[in-house]
């Protein structure tokens, strides 16, 4: 008897452990991620989205993926979004000494270029390495400030051609890189940016250099195929940000911001092809087709290279912008925030899919938290994964933004924009030291505010309610319609429950001398400043229609 069962108990337990690792065979292993986060886009500049210009390998991913037509940024600026995005926190929240220091610590925050990163910030590669990723980056960054001894020599550069030079752009280019370490937390950094091509500071390489950003995100994904590790790649393109396109036609693409790389021009596509396409087109029309073209293109191979490789079914791919355009660019306006976004995902998203799910870029770190099995992420950050999966599932109640002294709040009907002078501007009106109306950042001349404050008739009030549903842009302020009182108190209440718990207080009360005549001069005084006065603004935009002539 004791022998039967000894003999039973054996059995059971092989039982046992045949199953166990039977449920932990049908446990997915982790995807690769690969987000492709591009500069400034439309929904119209995609074939996907019912563009014109042809974007054959982004629609790809469309078609093989789950296209988003509610998804927002919380910051129409490229630094504040890319923070948002990385961190999974909205701008506000940002802990840099340089955020900080820029309004007092009595005002609210002055959400701009100024939410760096630094290697005391939680982000999506610190979060992925600790479950065992291999994190990488290549592009631009965007995300601290400039303060190395090496850039004057740099911007001191006459002849590019020589190995002086040579060393001078390598000895950069790895500052940078480190410096990209250390704030987002990448394990290997290639090819990077640390903010626009035209602020480079060799003027000479003032222009957009695909090849070599994608030699940057080639070079890490021949790394990470033969790695043991999952991986994780951001590849952040610079279209369709300025310098204009054109610009970067027929070069020698061999001369990098990393200095002299000849093997980098295997990555460009046919600039002579493309110089027949747009050389007869007017400016702005040849800067979006241009543009395009180069990123569609760095698309191209960036899902040539993981077919290659056999990686391309277990890879999620995320293409989406930091932003939207002018004329709401710098705004909580919904053209600056309200970005397309497409995630292609083999065997778990379904293909071909639309979702008019609302989700925010905040919300990407809790999606790939939950996605990787890593802790809950910041508080800010909703996973969106159910969405990925049944495309048919609700997202968010409500999205919030946030420019300069602004912040916004919608439930995809109302839209409530609440915008608060610190009182040190409001005195300085009133005492009659400013002869102007400050715009949302507290400054006078600031291109993308110029421009929002011409196309937007109500910029600078207080309190700004809107009616998408019946003016998607945002021309009538509802906020003093009786009509709308209860929807008025709902979306201040939420905006003022949001905002409950951040470090410097926002106040939804606000003086009455912005209803007064005073003001309104001082909005006369500032909405003189003309857009056309703005050197890029007609050569990358010509006449902006707003709101256009007919629904996008």
């Amino acid at each position: 008897m004791e022998r039967r069962l000894t003999w039973i108990n054996l059995f059971m337990g092989l039982l046992i452990m045949m199953l166990g690792f039977s449920c932990q065979e049908e446990q997915p292993s982790p995807p690769n991620i690969v987000f492709i986060f591009s500069d400034e886009l439309q929904f119209e500049d995609l074939g996907c989205y019912g563009g014109s210009i042809p974007t054959p390998n982004i629609d790809r991913l469309a078609a093989e993926g789950l296209r988003f037509t509610k998804a927002y940024t919380v910051a129409s600026m490229c630094t504040p979004s890319r923070y948002a995005l990385l961190t999974g926190q909205y701008p506000g929240r940002c802990a840099h000494p340089a955020f900080l220091e820029d309004t007092s610590a009595e005002a609210p925050y002055n959400v701009g270029w100024n939410s760096f990163l630094d290697e005391n910030t939680y982000t999506i590669p610190r979060m992925l390495s600790g479950q065992g990723y291999l994190t990488g980056m290549a592009g631009k960054w965007h995300l601290g400030p400039h303060y190395d001894s090496v850039e004057a020599e740099v911007a001191g550069l006459k002849n590019l051609d020589t190995p002086e030079a040579d060393a001078t752009l390598r000895r950069f280019q790895r500052w940078c890189q480190e410096a990209v370490r250390k704030g987002g937390g990448f394990d290997v950094v290639n090819s990077v940016m640390y903010s626009n091509f035209d602020g480079f500071p060799a003027e000479q390489l003032h222009y957009h250099h695909f090849p070599w950003i994608t030699a940057g995100a080639i070079s890490f994904l021949e790394k990470a195929a033969v790695s043991e590790k999952p991986f994780f790649l951001m590849v952040t393109p610079t279209s369709l940000h300025g310098p204009h396109h054109v610009a970067g036609l027929n070069r020698d693409y061999q001369y990098t911001p990393g200095g002299r790389r000849p093997e980098v021009r295997a990555y460009n596509l046919d600039t002579k092809a493309l110089w027949q396409v747009v050389d007869t087109m007017a400016s702005p029309m040849a800067h979006r087709t241009a543009g395009l073209a180069f990123l569609d293109h760095q698309v191209g191979q960036i899902l040539e290279l993981l077919e290659q490789k056999g990686l391309e079914e277990e890879t999620l791919i995320v293409f989406v912008p930091d932003h939207n355009t002018e004329p709401a660019k710098a705004t909580c306006y919904e053209k600056g925030i309200h970005i397309p976004m497409i995630v292609r995902w083999p065997g778990q998203v379904p293909a071909g899919a639309t979702t008019d799910a609302r989700v925010q870029l905040t919300d990407w770190m809790g999606t790939l938290a939950e996605i990787v099995g890593a802790p809950p992420a910041s508080p800010d950050s909703k996973s969106f994964l159910t969405v990925l999966k049944e495309p048919e599932t609700e997202g968010r109640t409500y999205t919030f933004a946030e420019s300069g002294y602004t912040r916004s709040v919608s439930d995809g009907r109302y839209k409530y924009i609440a915008f608060r002078y610190p009182d040190s501007l409001l005195q300085q009106m009133k005492n009659g030291t400013l002869e102007y109306a400050p715009n949302v950042f507290g400054q006078y001349w600031q291109g993308q505010s110029i421009i929002a404050a011409r196309f937007y008739p109500h910029y600078f009030d207080a309190n700004q309610l809107y009616d998408l549903e019946n003016d998607p842009y945002e021309q009538y302020n509802l906020a003093n319609d009786p009509a709308y009182a209860d929807a008025l108190a709902r979306m201040k209440t939420t905006l003022q429950r949001h905002l409950s718990d951040f470090q410097r207080p926002f106040p939804m009360a606000y003086d009455a001398f912005r209803d007064g005549e005073a003001f309104g001069r001082l909005k006369k005084a500032t909405l003189r400043l003309d857009p056309n006065s703005i050197p890029w603004y007609k050569r990358d935009w010509g006449e902006i229609e707003w709101p256009p002539p007919t629904k996008h």
